[in-house]
């Protein structure tokens, strides 16, 4: 499917999507929106040396992130697969042995 147009192409035939399917499309690429500004915010907070700007980025990186829970709680509430994902818990066994190594790492171990 071909994400953000709101259109896709399945074997030459067209086809809108609509309705529940295309809210969902656009909560995506708004989480994906929060996200990238997020993550903008956090670089010209790292990047400048005037605490009053720090601070007032600071505030707006975490709206960003309020933005990012309210628009993840609505897509857990009607994609049901999405939601089925949020139950699951991936990290169970894995959080367990972190846990008992001594922390959370990055990258490959």
């Amino acid at each position: 499917m071909a994400y953000g147009n709101g259109s896709a192409s399945n074997n030459g035939n067209r086809y809108k999507t609509e309705g529940l399917e295309q809210f969902l499309i656009w909560l995506r690429e708004d989480i994906a929106g929060e996200i990238d500004a997020t993550n903008n915010y956090q670089y010209h907070i790292d990047s400048i040396d005037i605490p009053e700007i720090k601070e007032i980025l600071a505030h707006i990186r975490d709206e960003e992130k309020e933005h990012i829970a309210e628009l993840t709680h609505l897509l857990q509430r009607f994609d049901p697969v999405q939601n089925q994902k949020f139950e699951e818990d991936h990290f169970e066994n894995e959080a367990a042995s972190k846990a008992s190594s001594g922390g959370f790492t990055v990258g490959n171990v």
